[in-house]
């Protein structure tokens, strides 16, 4: 019987100078082990994506001396690309293109404003933090717009300016979501009208929201 838990007790004892042994081993062997790679995200290059969001006009008519207020509204939907180019670890220059519908309507004492689409070329600089991109942009801007009344219409497309600021989160190393305000200027101009003198005065701000993809390094256009 004594035997018996004699060679039990030598059986825990090896067992406990073998645990003792083995931990600081595995221990050094954690310590060698490389550290956990924080996930690396990628501004530089070409991307494109969609936006949606919404367009509110301030806009005044002057037609025959009588000057008011038809401030169109509305959904607009849209394209983007363009392309980043890291120029330090926290900075970022680009240029990017964007063409916008809309819905922007309104009609004040018989006299109609419909506009049609937005389109903006711009310069952007951003600062880089991480997934996250917070940037100002600036550059042209046109609009095309039909604007009527009783027996009367006119199609134009007008040349402004525009400046916008915005953020953008990579949530996947080549997807990236944004959220931008935009405002856009294109001051005032006669339309032209036949037996009559009609300028309208417009400013337009956009709220959007989008996604857009980024292409990696190498993989559009060779190298770039």
């Amino acid at each position: 019987m004594m035997r018996g838990k004699l060679a039990v007790a030598n059986i825990v004892t090896a067992s406990a100078l073998a645990i003792a042994i083995c931990a600081p081993a595995n221990a050094a062997d954690i310590s060698r082990r490389p550290p956990l790679m924080q996930p690396i995200y990628g501004w530089n290059g070409f991307y494109a994506g969609g936006h949606v969001g919404g367009a509110f006009a301030s806009e005044d008519v002057t037609d025959d001396f009588v000057t008011f207020s038809t401030d169109p509204s509305g959904v607009l939907g849209g394209l983007q690309a363009g392309y980043n180019f890291q120029i330090a670890p926290y900075w970022l220059v680009g240029i990017e293109g964007e063409l916008a519908w809309t819905s922007a309507s309104a009609t004040t004492f018989d006299f109609h404003s419909h506009h049609n689409w937005y389109d903006t070329l711009d310069g952007r600089l951003g600062y880089v933090m991480g997934p996250w991109l917070l940037y100002g942009k600036g550059g042209v801007a046109w609009m095309n717009a039909d604007f009527s009344e009783p027996f009367r219409s006119i199609s134009v497309t007008r040349t402004g300016w525009n400046v916008g600021v915005g953020a953008e989160f990579m949530f996947s190393p080549q997807w990236s979501a944004k959220a931008e305000y935009t405002f856009l200027d294109f001051g005032t101009e006669n339309l032209g009208f036949p037996l009559g003198d009609v300028s309208v005065n417009t400013q337009v701000n956009e709220f959007k929201v989008g996604v857009n993809y980024h292409w990696l390094p190498g993989t559009l256009f060779g190298r770039w």
